[in-house]
């Protein structure tokens, strides 16, 4: 009960409550990882002006520069996504390629995740089996995050992996 008399829920019986209800619904996902990231936007427009088409391309795959072009706003986005799921995988910028981790858009404009190499290799190795995101930016600043999930049971992965065949 808090001073003004309003009662407030114990958090283990919420945090147990989530959980049962999860297990009914027959849920066997597991987080296996969460990142955060923000970026600001003036300083991403800063890197765009003076890296040029080497720095976008260095970043960003071809599916992603077509998505947000040469936007600050939506590079930084997406950048915060990335390094986002870079954390939920324990990695850093050093670790991989930053294109092995693709952020696209779906149908409905939420971002979704697709993995390629190193990054690909981490997630399969952490039992990752998808990844739920959200982002957004606001007065001069992006912000994401990234959940990531694992699979008690053995199932396919449900995250979107691609081999460097294309395939």
């Amino acid at each position: 009960m808090t001073g003004d008399g309003a009662l407030v829920p114990d958090p283990s019986a919420v945090l147990a409550s989530a959980a049962n209800a999860s297990a009914l619904a027959g849920d066997r996902d597991e987080v296996a990882g969460v990142g955060v990231d923000v970026v600001c936007v003036s300083k991403m427009s800063r890197l765009v002006s003076e890296g040029g088409l080497a720095f976008l391309q260095r970043c960003w795959t071809s599916h992603e520069l077509a998505e947000a072009g040469d936007d600050p706003e939506r590079l930084a986005t997406r950048w915060a996504t990335k390094e986002a799921v870079m954390k939920c995988l324990g990695v850093g910028i050093s670790d991989l390629d930053p294109r092995d981790i693709e952020i696209v858009s779906q149908k409905s404009g939420a971002p979704s995740v697709v993995l390629r190499g190193s990054a690909a290799g981490r997630a399969q190795s952490l039992g990752i089996s998808k990844f739920h995101v959200s982002a957004t930016h606001e007065s001069g600043w992006a912000a994401a995050i990234a959940v990531a999930s694992a699979s008690t049971e053995h199932q396919d992965s449900k995250v979107a992996i691609q081999r460097e065949d294309g395939s």
